[in-house]
């Protein structure tokens, strides 16, 4: 398996390597920061893409299991330690991914993707509402014993062994099991398969790794407030996995750093920054509808074009001169 697929672990290796020793190159605080956030969305993005990109129920609320992570690590820190309120965060929110999962995995057409989208916001006020707990508006500090080099660190282990697990599980039959449902549900159950197993499977996994990732969010920015579940995070991340491209693990991943870079560079244009980002994005869109995972494709099928139209060139001349020769003979 890994030598059918080196294309795409290589590239996840290499990045890894350059952004390990990206700091002994340039130790810009500006720009470790970017990456650490980036570290972080290229798993919220690969976990979102196991669920939405293979199965195709479209998931519109992942801020719900990063908020969750999130919140259990604003919460349960001072009492607990980071490690353990992290590992709270996880538990939590597979259990609520299979609460959520096990009746909504069964609903067709819409449905899924609405209850997602309505239960992040849910929370949203409840951040608001029980004030005591989450610190309201104000959220709650987070005490981070690790600097920021040692965080970023941290965030880029988490993210190569977390994507490195999600492509394997992509690639294994469960992967492939979980594209066919997205073909053909009906077909798919009918040789046998448990298709809500296979898809609520899907979903805990999804959430296992956002929830993690929801903790080490907390820490990178030293706070949790009731943003964390904003309707807009979810959006992000969706329109990562759109532009990477659905179901192919490698592009969203690669789209994750790309877009997140973009924002940040976008954040001097003030008032005319959500008008260029949707515009870039519609462009990107446009130009590549599959998303930069078929970047690759494209310009391997141009190439097998550019070969046979050169094979049936060298042809055509090959057929030219046995003509002559054979009139002159």
């Amino acid at each position: 398996m890994i030598k059918k697929y080196k294309g795409s672990l290589g590239i996840i290796t290499l990045l890894t390597v350059t952004l390990a020793i990206f700091p002994f190159i340039n130790d810009s605080f500006y720009l470790i920061s970017i990456l650490t956030l980036a570290n972080l969305y290229a798993v919220f993005v690969v976990s979102w893409d196991i669920v939405s990109g293979f199965t195709g129920k479209l998931n519109l609320g992942h801020a719900l299991f990063i908020g969750i992570g999130a919140y259990s690590v604003g919460i349960l820190h001072d009492s607990l330690g980071l490690i353990l309120s992290i590992l709270v965060g996880v538990v939590l929110s597979i259990l609520v991914a299979f609460i959520i999962g096990k009746p909504t995995m069964k609903l067709h057409g819409p449905f899924f993707s609405l209850t997602t989208m309505v239960l992040p916001l849910i929370l949203f006020q409840l951040a608001y509402t029980y004030r005591n707990l989450t610190g309201g508006e104000f959220g709650l500090n987070v005490s981070v014993p690790l600097s920021r080099m040692e965080l970023y660190y941290v965030t880029l282990a988490y993210m190569f062994i977390s994507v490195l697990i999600i492509f394997f599980i992509s690639r294994s039959r469960t992967g492939k099991i979980l594209l066919a449902i997205k073909e053909d549900e009906t077909a798919c159950s009918a040789i046998g398969n448990n298709v809500e197993r296979y898809k609520l499977m899907a979903f805990l996994i999804s959430a296992f790794f956002a929830g993690l990732g929801g903790g080490l969010l907390a820490l990178y920015l030293r706070h949790v407030g009731p943003n964390v579940f904003e309707l807009w995070q979810s959006a992000t991340i969706l329109i990562m996995g759109i532009v990477g491209g659905m179901g192919t693990i490698i592009g969203p991943f690669l789209s994750a750093y790309g877009l997140t870079f973009l924002s940040e560079w976008l954040r001097g244009t003030e008032e005319y920054q959500d008008l260029i980002y949707a515009g870039l994005l519609i462009l990107s869109i446009l130009i590549l509808p599959n998303g930069l995972a078929s970047v690759g494709a494209y310009v391997k099928r141009k190439f097998k074009e550019r070969g046979k139209g050169t094979d049936d060139n060298v042809s055509s001349r090959e057929l030219n001169e046995s003509l002559r020769k054979s009139e002159s003979g």
